[in-house]
């Protein structure tokens, strides 16, 4: 497959010093960082690698690199529906010679059964219409990526279903999922269906607003390995405006369970932003007439 734009998306750097760079259009490029200047050492068609990849992280130790792909941020992606998730061996990118194109190939880890054929995708309805409001799309957006601290698990989150997909590191990358908007709790003998954090945080100023959709963003676990602090978007989102509506912004806490396994939203750090003015546009969404700007992007958490 070609590659129809070439706008890079999120570079991921392994620690054998090798960039790897997503690409709107599809496709992916592999630069060796320790020479001057950086050197092209793999290139990958949209065909093989799908656009719009704004996730990726190495299982360390094992020279795995993990990428991503999801919906375009430009208008196109409000009709598009991603998520697909692959695996390269980091190890085999400075082969002698110069790689030919797809080479080495990626193991593919995932693939929504839904996917549009869209950002190189070859598969699947050409558009999904069915916009962003929580209980009625049936869009998928993978985003944000990270791996737990014991690293068995890689969390890949879901940015319009507000969920987590998690895979094992190890073949064959067992699935699982968990909800970003309701956990099960143990009272009385017996389990209740209880709403997330988001709930108690959500914005209050729109009465027609979707409450309890965290619309989940780029995110990191802590250092004891115990939490996900993940960045939620607001009802006014400042990009991808059609795939990043979301109730409650700030960050999220997300409590790991079964050794990093699952997780529940326990709580929000909830921001505000009452200054900015800019017009609340949100396809596929709801017409926010409220005040609230704050839109949170990314989470990183920082060791003092």
């Amino acid at each position: 497959g070609g590659r129809g734009n070439n706008l890079p998306i999120c570079p991921i750097t392994s620690k054998n010093g090798n960039l790897y760079v997503t690409l709107a259009g599809g496709g992916m490029f592999v630069a060796d960082t320790t020479t001057t200047p950086m050197k092209i050492i793999a290139e990958y068609g949209n065909q093989v690698v799908y656009g719009a990849g704004c996730g990726g992280i190495e299982v360390p130790n094992s020279n795995q690199m993990w990428i991503n792909s999801g919906v375009s941020a430009s208008g196109a992606g409000a009709t598009q529906s991603m998520f697909a998730v692959w695996k390269f061996d980091d190890n085999l990118m400075k082969s002698p010679g110069i790689n030919a194109e797809n080479e080495p190939a990626p193991h593919l880890v995932f693939e929504d059964s839904n996917n549009t054929s869209t950002g190189g995708n070859l598969n699947g309805p050409s558009e999904n219409t069915s916009g962003q409001l929580p209980g009625t799309t049936t869009r998928r957006d993978s985003h944000g990526m990270d791996i737990t601290v014991n690293k068995k698990y890689m969390h890949v989150v879901d940015r319009i279903q507000n969920v987590m997909e998690v895979f094992e590191t190890k073949a064959p990358f067992k699935r699982h999922t968990y909800s970003l908007v309701k956990f099960r709790k143990f009272r009385r003998g017996k389990y209740r269906i209880k709403p997330s954090g988001c709930m108690a945080r959500s914005v209050g100023d729109d009465p027609g607003l979707p409450l309890n959709d965290p619309a989940p963003d780029l995110f990191e676990h802590t250092p004891d390995g115990k939490f996900l602090m993940v960045a939620l978007r607001g009802p006014a989102p400042v990009s991808v405006g059609h795939a990043a509506q979301g109730s409650c912004p700030g960050v999220g806490i997300v409590k790991l369970k079964k050794n990093g396994k699952i997780g529940k939203l326990v709580d929000v750090l909830r921001t505000t932003n009452t200054v900015d003015d800019a017009p609340a546009t949100a396809i596929g969404g709801h017409a926010y007439v409220g005040i609230e700007r704050s839109d949170v992007h990314g989470a990183v958490v920082v060791l003092k």
